[in-house]
């Protein structure tokens, strides 16, 4: 565990959820600051490549990131 390498240049966190500080905390503390390598973003990342991410996937969609990976291959 640990912090996850992205999180500094994560669209999710830095662009789409700026002005939700709440939802930003805790989603950070799950994910980016916790078990990273279960983020659905981090998982397409890893797989693929940051561009084949979806703007708008949600660290929680999981299946959502095995369907993009599966999906490539």
């Amino acid at each position: 565990m640990g912090q996850c390498p992205l999180l500094d240049e994560c669209l999710f966190f830095n662009k789409i959820l700026k002005n939700t500080p709440a939802a930003v905390e805790m989603m950070k503390t799950i994910y980016c600051l916790g078990d990273y390598q279960t983020c659905a973003r981090y998982m397409v990342t890893e797989a693929l490549c940051r561009e084949a991410v979806p703007e708008d996937m949600f660290p929680i969609q999981k299946e959502r990131a095995e369907e993009i990976i599966t999906a490539d291959r």
